[in-house]
């Protein structure tokens, strides 16, 4: 069996049993998409202080997320980047009928290297030689990657682009690799780029360009459905919600 094997956040609150002995609940693992580390993180600890329910998350690529949960990781609630990887675990039989939701929406942005000065206007500025290294997510599996790859093959420049693409194993590595000045420029969400004032933003990709970006959540099949079934719950309460909106995310439709 595959175990978690991304980073992972232990939220404040022991597991153990207390002095009185009456035993605590098992936490719950959530595994996340990597651009959702921050803000879960938050929420996470405010579910526990509110509920005493322990919550660990397990943050990595939505395709990595995927497969481990498809090979039988121990998983209670998933909240993807996109929707292709959640329909390979519910097509592996993992997720509880009923309990999948789209919970929130984002954008894609290009930024640049600290202190650099590259200028973007448009896709067709990634084409030009002053951009040598463009890192995102790997384009054939991480979805970051897809959904750059999919908006550039929409503006017509994926060809000519695709040879100065540095893929990455997550959209933070992606970002990673701005920030250390190994690449030119690269796509990424804008949330990850709100989390790192030292890159610039150089572009934002109007929505109408680029594929719909939805976060699916869902409670994967185990003994801890109804505390994750909670969980996912309190994930599309007003309180939730407002943080995420703080850290830029958008609300999905019901």
């Amino acid at each position: 069996m595959t175990r978690p094997c991304a980073v992972v956040l232990l939220v404040a609150g022991s597991v153990l049993a207390p002095a009185t002995g009456t035993a605590q609940p098992p936490p719950l693992v959530v595994s996340v998409a990597a651009s959702l580390a921050d803000v879960m993180s938050e929420l996470a600890r405010r579910h526990e202080h509110a509920t005493g329910q322990a919550v660990r998350l397990n943050v990595a690529g939505s395709n990595l997320i995927a497969r481990q949960i498809v090979e039988g990781a121990r998983v209670d609630a998933v909240i993807s980047a996109d929707e292709a990887q959640m329909d390979v675990v519910e097509a592996a039989g993992r997720l509880v009928p009923g309990t999948r939701v789209a919970l929130l929406t984002n954008q894609l942005v290009v930024v640049g290297r600290p202190g650099g000065a590259l200028h973007v206007d448009g896709a067709t500025a990634l084409a030009a030689p002053a951009v040598g290294r463009l890192a995102m997510g790997n384009p054939q599996s991480v979805p970051a990657g897809v959904y750059a790859r999919r908006w550039l093959e929409r503006q017509g420049v994926w060809a000519r682009i695709s040879p100065k693409v540095v893929p990455a194993l997550s959209v933070r590595a992606a970002l990673a690799s701005a920030r250390a000045g190994r690449v030119d420029a690269a796509v990424v969400y804008a949330t990850d780029a709100a989390i790192e004032p030292s890159v610039p933003v150089l572009y934002r990709v109007p929505a109408a360009d680029a594929p719909p970006i939805v976060y699916p959540a869902a409670v994967v099949r185990g003994p801890n459905q109804a505390a994750a079934a909670q969980f996912v719950a309190y994930l599309r309460s007003p309180d939730a919600g407002t943080a995420f909106r703080a850290a830029g995310f958008g609300l999905a439709a019901p």
